[in-house]
This record gives C-alpha cells, sequence and structure tokens, in this order.
C-alpha cells in the first residue's frame, strides 16, 4: 500500500520543478541564517519607526537586498493552478525577487496558451523588480527551468516601469488576468490602484502575509474588502492569504 504524502505533487514538469526544488531549498537555509539578524532589524524599525517592519529602515533593506524571500511552494502552486482555471493569458508579478514564483506563474500560461494554440495571443508573466542583482539572478532561473519565453521582468522601480507597459498591453486589447503581490508591503496599494483600469472581470489578485502584517496592510486590505471593485476572502494559514476577484 502507498503511502500519500502530506502535501499534492508540484504542477510543474520536471525541468521546471527541479529548479524550483533547489530555489526552494536555498530559501529554507537562508531564511534560516537570517533568523537572528531579521529579528535584530525587527525590533531596530520598532524603536525607530514605530512598527515591525524591518523594510523601513536602511538597514533593513540592505540586509534584505540579496535575499530571496520566496513563495512558499503551496501558494505558488495555488498560483499556478488558479491560473490555469482562469486560462490566464496575462498575469503581472509584482515582487519578483529570484523569480521562483514567476516560473510557477510562466509555466501556467505556457500551458494555458499551448492548450488553446488555435485563440488568444502567447502567454506572458510580466514580473516587477527593483533591485538589479535580483533581476539577473531570475532571469537566469527562468531560463534554467526552459520559462523565459513566457516571462519578462522590468527593472527598476514599478511605478515608473509599469504603467507605460500595461498601457502597451492596453493598446493591444490585452487585459490582466492574475496579479500575484508579494513586495514591499507600503508598495502594495500604489501597485494595485495602477493595476485596476487593466484588470479583467474575473481577475484574481493574490496577496500574500496579509494576517501576519493586517495592521501594514490596512488600506490595501480596506481596498479589496470595502470597494465595488473587488469581492475578497482571506485564506488563513502561513501568514494568509488575500484572494480578490475583480468585479
Amino acid at each position: 500500500m502507498s503511502r500519500t504524502s502530506k502535501t499534492a505533487p508540484s504542477p510543474l514538469d520536471d525541468r521546471a520543478r527541479e529548479v524550483v526544488d533547489r530555489l526552494h531549498a536555498q530559501n529554507r537555509h537562508q531564511f534560516a541564517r537570517s533568523i537572528i539578524p531579521l529579528v535584530r532589524e525587527m525590533v531596530k524599525a520598532k524603536f525607530g519607526t514605530g512598527n515591525w517592519d524591518s523594510t523601513q529602515t536602511d538597514s533593513g533593506k540592505e540586509m534584505l537586498a540579496d535575499k530571496m524571500v520566496a513563495l512558499d511552494p503551496e501558494k505558488a502552486a495555488l498560483c499556478h493552478l488558479l491560473c490555469r482555471s482562469l486560462r490566464a493569458r496575462t498575469v503581472v508579478e509584482i515582487g519578483t525577487s529570484f523569480g521562483v514564483s514567476t516560473i510557477y506563474l510562466a509555466a501556467a500560461v505556457r500551458d494555458v496558451a499551448g492548450e488553446d494554440a488555435t485563440t488568444g495571443p502567447p502567454g506572458l508573466v510580466i514580473g516587477t523588480e527593483h533591485e538589479p542583482g535580483k533581476v539577473e539572478i531570475a532571469e537566469r532561473n527562468l531560463a534554467d527551468a526552459g520559462v523565459d519565453d513566457h516571462a519578462e521582468i522590468l527593472a527598476g522601480d514599478l511605478l515608473e516601469t509599469l504603467p507605460p507597459r500595461l498601457a502597451a498591453l492596453a493598446d493591444q486589447d490585452r487585459p490582466v488576468d492574475f496579479v500575484l503581490m508579494d513586495i514591499w508591503i507600503p508598495m502594495a496599494l500604489p501597485a494595485l490602484e495602477i493595476l485596476i483600469p487593466h484588470l479583467r472581470p474575473g481577475a484574481l489578485v493574490v496577496c500574500d502575509n496579509v494576517v501576519s502584517g493586517a495592521s501594514d496592510y490596512a488600506g490595501y486590505l480596506d481596498r479589496v474588502r470595502n470597494s465595488d471593485d473587488f469581492v475578497s476572502v482571506t485564506v488563513p494559514g502561513q501568514g494568509g492569504t488575500e484572494i480578490s476577484m475583480k468585479v
């Protein structure tokens, strides 16, 4: 009698799965080594800014500049399946880092485009990343996973890089089907406001860590929970995830 694993198998193909397995292991090792410095930066942030967000201090930002901070594998797999279910062709990822979750998203839009090859545009994930070093690593990881033809990363300040790219998509009559929001918390709401006019009805926006960071996400959560633009649900566990549907 075979034993059932505690979690479902990865939805990725062998090549992509090998890359993300390596990156998830690297992320766990990196996090374990960073716990003490991270706590120290959180305490420093609390005394300096009044909250525990270590990215509010210059030293905290510097510490995280080369850290992966990857989405949990189960959450990344969920995003992959949501994209497949939506038949998503156009995906935006706010906060790419090393490209771990980008691989899941790009594999999803590739598979959707392959299954519906006679209709619609090719699948594309548009990522955003502020750190140049992370952009270079992410592009290499996407190539290693075999999904680089279905992803591009906008390097720099997303407030400057994302609007013209979305405008170009609008000129092609290509709305956004899915968004993954996994970025420095103060950027979440501004990014959402940029995206809202470009979301098709039924598009999903997934935002990570909204329970563990509820006070810092207050503005974002008010926007998706208490407006006519979205219907939203909170999935607890592992920091909490907000899944919001554009209406």
